[in-house]
């Protein structure tokens, strides 16, 4: 009778133990599909990608991302990583339900909270339900830093760990339990062709010639084009004023906001043409990569 009560007690504290370690699970998608980790790593392109909570009932997390020293030898100790947890500061959500789509990479300093209350109070971009699982989908396609806020693609390194657990708070103390870390391997997704813009800077050709008591006057002129293919930050030439707008690409052509600017790249891709004034632009190194 008393080994039956004790198996019993086990088979109770087994279960107890599993469910525990399945209150929610953690998953990588991109383009729709889910990401399988190869040797315990992560490989996806230098883009967009989903963080896809699994969960069932109401429940807070707490996150923290980053690629420096302490993040990287904290991912190989759970106890290191949870002490990183603690530590962090309170950061909450870039953007009240996450319409900036973006997750805080400051190497444990600065927290990113993930919550789910009910289907409108929650910090996903979209809602997913079968049977008794929730899918709260959180798109990361900025990493906020301490000095900037980058889209993934202008991420500097090609490694981010990603660390959740579960979160609470009793007299004003937090706990952490249920850690997930996740290594990802990102992947710089390179030019279709020679042409393409995409990732790439160009400054206007010829001298400045500064004017004394006229700030911008004299400025070359200078179009950064973002690795997202979809942005350009730009400098007009003479202007002191900064820029920033989508611009779309058709062949050789190249079309900045409204139409308002427009270039002919070059067949070897080096330079950019003014199609109105014929202003030159030749390729020079990248600021971020400078």
């Amino acid at each position: 009778m008393r080994n039956a009560i004790f198996i019993n007690i086990l088979c109770i504290l087994s279960f107890m133990s599993v469910a525990q370690k399945e209150e929610y699970q953690l998953r990588v998608y991109q383009n729709h599909q889910e990401i399988k980790p190869d040797k315990g790593v992560f490989r996806i392109n230098k883009a967009p990608f989903q963080l896809v909570y699994v969960f069932s009932s109401v429940s807070n997390w707490m996150l923290i991302a980053g690629s420096n020293d302490n993040i990287q030898d904290a991912a190989n100790a759970s106890e290191s990583m949870l002490d990183l947890l603690l530590s962090a500061e309170s950061g909450g959500a870039d953007s009240y339900f996450n319409e900036g789509r973006s997750i805080r990479a400051w190497d444990g300093e600065i927290e990113t909270a993930i919550y789910y209350e009910d289907d409108t109070q929650h910090t996903f971009d979209s809602i997913f339900k079968t049977g008794k699982k929730i899918y709260g989908v959180r798109t990361v396609a900025y990493l906020s830093t301490r000095n900037d806020e980058l889209i993934v693609e202008e991420w500097p390194s090609d490694e981010l760990i990603v660390a959740t657990a579960a979160v609470s708070y009793s007299t004003g103390k937090k706990s952490v339990s249920q850690l997930t870390v996740l290594k990802l391997h990102l992947r710089d997704v390179l030019n279709k062709s020679n042409i393409d813009v995409k990732g790439k800077s160009f400054l206007e050709e010829g001298e400045a010639h500064f004017q004394e008591g006229c700030e911008g006057c004299g400025n070359l002129g200078g179009f950064d084009f973002l690795k997202n293919g979809k942005e350009v930050e730009y400098l007009l030439p003479g202007s002191d004023i900064i820029d920033f707008v989508k611009y779309t690409q058709v062949g050789n052509q190249v079309i900045i906001g409204n139409g308002e600017t427009t270039f002919t790249v070059s067949d070897n891709g080096n330079h950019l043409t003014d199609n109105k004034y014929g202003t030159k632009y030749t390729i020079v190194l990248r600021k971020h990569d400078e």
